[in-house]
């Protein structure tokens, strides 16, 4: 009994240890008092020092500029009376599980409203929305929604197969791709948006599976569209773009096993380096070195 109960002490130390060697420490944590479950990440391909982040649902439309360091973006003159910093507001937008924020290179933002946990939704679309002074509070406007569906689903909800929601999104190589947040499947898919219709629903075009080890909970891509970061609850992804395809999943891939809570979203801060943010707020930073390659 005293040897078995020792083995027990020793096993958990050791996890214990385990997690703490894994565990990421975060370098700073988003400030405003508004954004309690930060849902996506982006950095601005305008704006010096500046990154885009969302509520999850149960919020109104909106969008929050906040620092490297998660301060609010705002100048004295935006709102010099207001308590705490509101966001911007986003016109002709619904904040229905918004999971997901990107950039293109037209100066645009989109926002992924595609949280599907039921499996349910046949209103999954991406807001365009030209990319705001964020050192202002007016009201911005998504000048586009577009409808999406998976060609791949039949039935709403579809018991028993949970493979349709999504969390992650990128833009690269002028189009919008999304990866799926399955439950049934351990094969993650890879889709892209190839139409862009706003009178109807366009369905994605399957790309690939795979294996990610856990849950996709965010994405993006590198300006230059050659990497593709993806990260899950245990993780995070880095998938070099084939020189004859956007097939990321078919490219050579890196990996990085971690904890740091609830990790919900991921972004490119420069060519070497990803900031991560949790629902609890943290943000910590992981370096490609720190990667290895997938066997």
């Amino acid at each position: 009994m005293i040897l078995l109960r020792y083995v027990a002490a020793s096993f958990i130390l050791f996890a214990a240890s385990a997690q703490a060697q894994l565990a990421l420490r975060p370098y700073a944590q988003i400030e405003p008092k508004a954004i309690d479950e930060p849902s996506g990440l982006v950095k601005s391909r305008q704006f010096a020092n500046v990154y885009w982040t969302h509520n999850d649902s149960v919020d109104s439309a909106r969008i929050f500029a906040i620092t490297r360091d998660g301060a609010a973006v705002q100048t004295a003159q935006a709102n010099p009376n207001a308590p705490s910093y509101p966001g911007i507001p986003i016109a002709a937008a619904v904040n229905i599980d918004w999971e997901d924020i990107s950039t293109d290179d037209q100066g645009n933002l989109i926002i992924a409203a595609c949280g599907n946990n039921d499996n349910n939704r046949r209103d999954l679309s991406l807001y365009i929305v030209p990319e705001p002074d964020p050192t202002q509070t007016e009201k911005a406007r998504a000048s586009r929604r577009i409808a999406f569906h998976y060609p791949d689903q039949k039935k709403f909800p579809s018991k028993g197969l949970k493979d349709f929601d999504c969390e992650a999104l990128f833009f690269a190589n002028e189009k919008h791709y999304l990866v799926s947040k399955n439950r049934s499947s351990p094969e993650t898919k890879l889709y892209r948006l190839d139409s862009q219709s706003t009178a109807q629903s366009n369905p994605l075009t399957l790309l690939s599976t795979f294996n990610l080890r856990g849950q996709a909970t965010a994405a993006d891509a590198s300006p230059d569209g050659q990497k593709l970061a993806v990260l899950t609850y245990s993780g995070c992804w880095v998938f070099e773009k084939p020189s004859d395809s956007d097939n990321y999943f078919a490219g050579q891939a890196f990996y990085k096993t971690f904890y740091a809570k609830q990790c919900e979203s991921i972004c490119w801060d420069d060519e070497e380096t990803l900031i991560i943010s949790n629902e609890q707020k943290d943000l910590y930073q992981v370096t490609l070195s720190e990667l290895v390659p997938n066997p």
